[in-house]
């Protein structure tokens, strides 16, 4: 078993997929398929089933996806204390955080945290709310930012940062990019592009929806908003997205506000029950507390 094939191993776990790892690794596909048939012949056993759509985990794979993290983790901690030379004492902070940094100015509180703390090093490890849930779990991270589930996952403390609104995106020129704002019955006989069931945005929308008993027709699903938006400006749907995230992409669709107010996203800060742990966690937990805009809703 070697480190590389346990990168490639989590990769696959983490995207979902072989095509969209092997983009992410910037290897190719046949060489990553070789790779993990190489690990589960040293194996015995298989670690992913593939499906028209997705690679999913077996019960060895689920097994050895928790292991593999901490090893990683021990290597990259070792690695950083070696580099570090004799008399130095570095450390690394492992923070979670989904794709574009949760809506949050993650990049100036890390700037701000090592400006006070020059010998922790901090280690951003980007993914979706399940893996980093998960890794917390596992005492492989020490915090994360991720959206705000509806139903909180057991064993994981969650604190909202922030609360933005969600709003419409639809392609330039739609029958509804130049309305002041939009009802959901408006959007009733559109086809949709959405995130997986598994996000809380996409939780959020249907909620909203059935609320108002509305059926509606999700056409393409992704989980990256930058991508996400661009199938939107290709006519291939619209989309019930988060307002801040979608600006930042720049990707030419027209926003719209909508009128339901309950349709919202919130940023939370994810811990274990006991909170963060270290005294470089306590530091970075300090910072967000100076930095974050309080929301109207009572921690998990």
């Amino acid at each position: 078993m070697e480190t590389r094939q346990l990168q490639h191993f989590l990769a696959i776990a983490d995207a979902g997929t072989f095509t969209a790892a092997a983009e992410q690794l910037h290897i190719s596909q046949p060489g990553l398929s070789s790779s993990i048939r190489a690990l589960e012949r040293s194996l015995g056993t298989r670690l992913f089933v593939r499906t028209r759509k997705r690679a999913e985990l077996t019960e060895a794979g689920r097994e050895l996806y928790s292991g593999a993290r901490r090893a990683l983790a021990t290597l990259d901690a070792l690695e950083s204390q070696v580099r570090g030379g004799p008399g130095v004492t570095k450390s690394t902070l492992r923070v979670g955080c989904i794709p574009s940094f949760a809506g949050l100015d993650l990049a100036a509180l890390i700037s701000r945290f090592i400006a006070r703390n020059p010998d922790v090093d901090v280690d951003v490890v980007v993914g979706m709310p399940l893996r980093h849930f998960a890794d917390l779990t596992n005492e492989t991270i020490e915090l994360a930012f991720v959206t705000m589930p509806l139903e909180p996952p057991e064993g994981i403390r969650l604190t909202p940062l922030a609360t933005y609104p969600m709003a419409l995106a639809c392609p330039a020129g739609h029958r509804l990019s130049k309305q002041s704002s939009v009802e959901l019955a408006d959007l009733a006989d559109e086809a949709f592009v959405d995130f997986d069931v598994d996000l809380a945005a996409r939780q959020v929308t249907d909620q909203a929806f059935a609320a108002a008993d509305i059926t509606r027709t999700v056409r393409v699903t992704c989980n990256e908003i930058g991508s996400l938006l661009e199938l939107v400006a290709h006519g291939l749907g619209i989309a019930i997205v988060p307002r801040p995230l979608a600006i930042a992409t720049r990707v030419p669709v027209a926003m719209v506000p909508l009128a339901n107010a309950s349709l919202v996203w919130t940023v939370a800060a994810a811990t274990r029950p006991a909170g963060v742990t270290t005294e470089a966690g306590q530091a970075f937990w300090n910072l967000i507390a100076d930095t974050a805009t309080p929301v109207n809703r009572k921690p998990t």
